[in-house]
């Protein structure tokens, strides 16, 4: 069942019921992102900046830490947690993380979530979350992680992370990696915008953020991208809506970077939406590439069109089909930027870890194979492929591409050649960025070019 944002489209005053809303929608219907639930919410609700930026923490945090928000009130809650109500499992889970991660002070946080509880309809747990909480309060960290049944399971509640997502990376980092990347998944991620070439130039760019206040750094192997302390003035700016830049990720700016767009080319990016990477290259070519930009969901196509015209692309068609099974246009480049489990990503998508199965990874290199598979045809004989996912998973990686490479005709990997990439090519040739080492998103790419 669809529910989604009517719920968060009945917006109360505070921003603790905001926040509520928000947790009670996604809790309610998985299928919807927190991101896109948290984005309707603050659009529409009338709130200052500081309370914005304290509903998003409460919010990505309480979705973040959920797994050891709930050891906690499991140790206070007596008879069964597990079959309480959504709305007493959101109301016990905001006032647990305010009390723990939160400068809430305890009086505030207990009193108010017990105030919240009446204002949502839920007057009747009141009493229930008000003796939780106050439970909670006296409670320390090496009380909750020694009542652990083993050391994957102390890890999971520590780090908030499922057991199996744990056991996958331990088998291949070592436990300080696997540690680093857990505190980078439970921090809020780096905001990293990109200039817009076509449009403003580097000196007037600058001049505008300092205008804003806004500090910002640099990016070594791409300057357009600049790495900023705060975006929040950035959204509701005239320069965002004249397409002066664009939010997104160094790690993806990178991926796009390595098809090296340039005039009188038609480059294919096969899973387009939301947009960003097709965006970019065509920013690199100055607009002279064909760019064509699929996707199989048509409401994800929207963000595209919006983007296409926000950025005053030029040479863009948008092209409405599925790349595992459709009939591409013919290119000179495609990029593959494939469905995956995501797990590179999990510090700025922080509901995805609960999302994902462990049976999730066979049936998504089963559709990442056909995309790769399906797309090759249509690249002209000496075109270049791009496969990429923002995952660390190896099956959808390497393993995908060596099994499925000896069937594609005429195909080899090309290893990336770059001095400046250096620090972030595998011994294979990949790009292969780690988010715990290299302080962006973790993403996976590959050329393999067609002979011919």
């Amino acid at each position: 069942m669809v529910i989604p944002l009517k719920l968060v489209q009945l917006l109360a005053n505070t921003p603790r019921e905001i926040a509520f809303k928000i947790l009670l929608a996604a809790e309610k219907d998985t299928s919807s992102g927190i991101d896109e639930l948290l984005s309707n919410a603050l659009q529409q609700g009338d709130l200052t900046q500081q309370e914005k930026r304290w509903v998003m923490e409460l919010v990505y945090g309480v979705t973040r830490m959920k797994l050891q928000l709930d050891a906690w009130i499991g140790m206070a809650f007596k008879g069964r947690y597990r079959k309480a109500q959504h709305a007493v499992k959101c109301l016990l889970r905001m006032g647990t993380f305010q009390l723990k991660y939160m400068q809430t002070s305890e009086h505030a946080a207990i009193n108010e979530t017990v105030s919240l509880s009446k204002r949502v309809k839920q007057a009747q747990a009141s009493g229930l979350v008000n003796a939780v909480l106050r439970k909670v309060q006296t409670l320390d960290l090496n009380k909750l992680l020694n009542r652990s049944e083993d050391d994957i399971h102390r890890l999971a509640v520590e780090t908030s992370h499922p057991e199996w997502l744990l056991q996958k990376w331990l088998s291949r980092y070592t436990q300080d990696d696997v540690n680093d990347l857990c505190v980078h998944n439970n921090t809020a991620p780096q905001t990293w915008i990109r200039r817009n070439v076509q449009i403003v130039n580097a000196d007037d760019f600058e001049a505008f953020l300092d205008a804003l206040g806004i500090e910002y750094k640099k990016a070594n192997v791409l300057d357009v991208f600049y790495e900023i302390g705060s975006a929040s003035s950035l959204f509701s700016s005239k320069e965002f809506r004249q397409g002066w830049f664009s939010f997104q990720d160094l790690a993806a700016g990178i991926v796009a970077s390595l098809l090296e767009p340039e005039a009188g080319e038609t480059i294919i990016d096969a899973c387009a939406a939301p947009g960003g990477k097709m965006a970019y290259m065509s920013e690199m070519s100055g607009g002279q590439a064909k760019l064509i930009a699929c996707d199989a969901s048509q409401k994800r196509l929207v963000k595209v069109k919006e983007n296409i015209q926000r950025l005053r692309l030029k040479q863009v068609e948008v092209l409405p089909m599925d790349a595992a099974t459709g009939t591409l246009p013919m290119g000179n480049k495609i990029l593959l930027d494939v469905p995956c489990s995501g797990t590179g990503v999990l510090n700025r998508r922080p509901d995805a870890r609960w999302k994902r199965q462990e049976a999730d990874i066979k049936s998504l290199v089963g559709i990442q194979s056909n995309i790769l598979s399906n797309s090759w045809k249509y690249l002209e004989p000496g075109g270049l492929l791009l496969y990429a996912t923002c995952t660390l998973e190896p099956e959808e990686n390497w393993q995908l591409i060596d099994s499925v490479l000896e069937h594609l005709d005429r195909g080899r990997v090309e290893p990336i050649d770059n001095e400046n990439l250096k620090p972030y090519i595998d011994e294979r040739g990949a790009l292969s960025t780690l988010p715990w080492r290299h302080g962006m998103d973790g993403m996976f790419a590959v050329k393999i070019r067609k002979s011919i």
